[in-house]
C-alpha cells in the first residue's frame, strides 16, 4: 500500500474539469526513468509483435492485454499520479477492464494529407447501442504517453471537450473535416491523459518523423466483464498486492463482483483507514 497516493487526490478545480469537458491532462505523470523503461519494454513487444504479424516498418501496431507482457506494466494498475484520481472519479469498486498498447510509425513518404481525424469514436462496445440515453459514466481510460506528441501531425489523442455529454455524435459543420470544437491533445512523454469512455475522440494522423507509442489502461466498475481477462493468470496476480489484485480482477466469491465484501475490495478497506468512513459511501 502506498501512503504517497494521498498527496495526489483530486482538486474540485480537476473534478469540476473532469465532469465538465471529459478529460483530464496530468504532466509528469511518468518519471523520465519510467518513460524510458517503459519504452524500452514496448519497443521489445513491438518488433516481437511485427515479427510475429508480418507487419511492415509503416504500419499501425495495436495490442490488446499488455498488463501481463511484462512485471513493470502492474505499477501502472495504480501509480500515484492517476491512481486517486481514479477512486475520487469512480470510487472504491472498480477494475482494471483493458490493458492496450499502440505503436503507429510515421505515415510513409508521399502519404497524401488528411485533414479529418482517423475513426471518431465512443469507447464501450456494445452497451453504446444498447443502453438508454444519455448513458451514465461506466468507466475511463488513462493513456500514458511515451512518445512527444507535442506538437502537429505526430498522431495526438483528438476529442471533443464536453462531447461525453451528448446523446448523439457531435455535430458537424464540414462533412470532410473534424466534428465542432474538436481539439487535438498535444502532450509530452510522461505525460498522462484521463478520459471518460463517452467522450467522441480519434486517433490523429501522424506525418511526424517521430513513432507515436502510447499505453491505454482503462478502468470500470467491478460488475462489468473485462476485455483483457474475466479470470487472470495466476502467476500475475502473485505478484501482486491486495489492492492490485482487485484492480485485476480478482475476488473471493462470484456475488462479490454485485455485492462486494471487505476482502473482495481492499482498496474500500484502505480508503477507510486513510480518508475516513464519510469519503466511502
Amino acid at each position: 500500500m502506498d501512503a504517497s497516493w494521498l498527496k495526489y487526490c483530486i482538486t474540485d478545480e480537476q473534478l469540476q474539469a473532469f465532469n465538465d469537458q471529459g478529460y483530464l491532462i496530468v504532466e509528469d505523470a511518468l518519471s523520465p526513468q519510467m518513460v524510458d523503461a517503459l519504452t524500452a519494454v514496448v519497443d521489445r513487444m513491438d518488433a516481437e509483435e511485427r515479427k510475429k504479424r508480418g507487419l511492415d516498418s509503416h504500419a499501425l501496431l495495436s495490442k490488446f492485454r499488455v498488463v501481463v507482457e511484462d512485471d513493470l506494466f502492474l505499477e501502472l494498475l495504480d501509480l500515484p499520479r492517476t491512481f486517486p484520481l481514479l477512486w475520487d472519479i469512480l470510487g472504491w469498486n472498480i477494475q482494471l477492464y483493458i490493458s492496450h498498447m499502440i505503436v503507429y510509425p510515421p505515415e510513409p513518404p508521399g502519404t497524401e494529407r488528411l485533414r479529418k481525424g482517423a475513426g471518431w469514436h465512443q469507447d464501450g462496445g456494445r452497451p453504446i447501442p444498447e443502453m438508454e440515453r444519455p448513458h451514465p459514466r461506466l468507466s475511463l481510460k488513462i493513456s500514458y504517453w511515451l512518445s512527444d506528441v507535442d506538437g502537429p501531425e505526430r498522431g495526438a489523442i483528438r476529442i471533443v471537450p464536453g462531447s461525453h455529454k451528448l446523446n448523439d455524435r457531435p455535430p458537424q459543420s464540414d462533412p470532410e473535416g473534424d466534428p465542432d470544437g474538436a481539439i487535438e491533445v498535444q502532450v509530452k512523454p510522461g505525460t498522462a491523459v484521463l478520459f471518460d469512455r463517452r467522450l467522441w475522440h480519434s486517433r490523429g494522423w501522424n506525418y511526424s518523423d517521430i513513432t507515436r507509442k502510447v499505453l491505454f489502461f482503462g478502468y470500470s466498475y467491478r460488475w462489468l466483464r473485462g476485455l483483457d481477462y474475466n479470470v487472470m493468470p495466476p502467476e500475475i496476480l502473485a505478484k501482486c498486492s491486495p489492492i492490485r489484485r482487485q484492480l485485476l480482477g480478482d475476488g473471493v466469491d462470484i456475488k462479490g463482483w454485485w455485492q462486494p465484501t471487505d476482502a473482495d475490495v481492499p482498496l474500500k478497506t484502505w480508503l477507510i483507514e486513510h480518508r475516513g468512513k464519510e469519503y466511502v459511501r
